[in-house]
């Protein structure tokens, strides 16, 4: 027979059980902080091209009422 005590064993699982978690939760956090990532990047381009084109915008509550107003026919473009 085995010579580990079954408390033995069955710590050692709760131990495997508790790095699998963390293993999982880093991936999880990984793979949040790279969708982060892109979508920041996403709206540095979005920001950047607006300014491109709109120029500096001072009045944000005008500016989003405009894009309010316009925003549904831009996403109706969408290819």
């Amino acid at each position: 027979m085995d010579s580990k005590p079954m408390t033995d064993k069955i710590a050692e699982l709760d131990e495997k059980i508790a790095q699998i978690k963390a293993q999982k939760k880093a991936l999880l956090n990984r793979e949040k902080a790279e969708e982060r990532k892109k979508r920041d990047h996403r709206l540095i381009v979005i920001g950047a091209t607006v300014e491109k084109y709109c120029g500096v915008i001072e009045d944000m509550d005008a500016f989003e009422k405009y894009i309010s107003k316009y925003g549904t026919a831009i996403k109706s473009k969408k290819e």
